[in-house]
């Protein structure tokens, strides 16, 4: 079961990948006139983190809390982090050994959280009318 769910999330992070490339600075800050709504740069903010939390978690066999390590807030900063970020979480997948239902929860809740910004991400750039990668599954 976690090969497939390393698969999926393999090609999800290369679709945000190629979201990212997809839009230009300027647009990160966007926001839609509805409640709660985040821009484009706080939802991939939210994906690095959980990205680096996941990956950690993953290596320790126990999640230990959020962080993201973004600090400059730049497009060229979010391309950089959500590939750095992607590679931690393979990595850390490469290097389990000892395959347990928490590890494989850790996966799953990964997933998860992808999807749902994912949906996010997808509604703003349709809000805004911006071009979708053909890679976003979703949309």
């Amino acid at each position: 079961m976690q090969r497939a769910m390393i698969a999926a999330l393999s090609k999800r992070f290369n679709s945000y990948n190629d979201l990212a490339r997809s839009i230009e600075a300027h647009q990160l800050g966007e926001k839609l006139e509805a409640p709660r709504h985040k821009s484009l740069l706080e939802h991939l903010w939210c994906v690095v983190g959980a990205r680096e939390s996941y990956a950690r978690a993953l290596k320790q066999g126990s999640w230990d809390g959020f962080a993201c390590s973004m600090s400059e807030y730049t497009h060229d900063e979010v391309i950089a982090k959500l590939e750095s970020s992607a590679k931690a979480v393979m990595e850390a997948v490469d290097e389990v050994t000892d395959w347990n239902e928490e590890r494989e929860q850790l996966l799953i809740d990964l997933s998860e959280h992808e999807v749902m910004h994912e949906g996010g991400i997808i509604r703003h750039m349709y809000a805004f009318e911006l071009e979708i990668p053909a890679s976003v599954r979703w949309a």
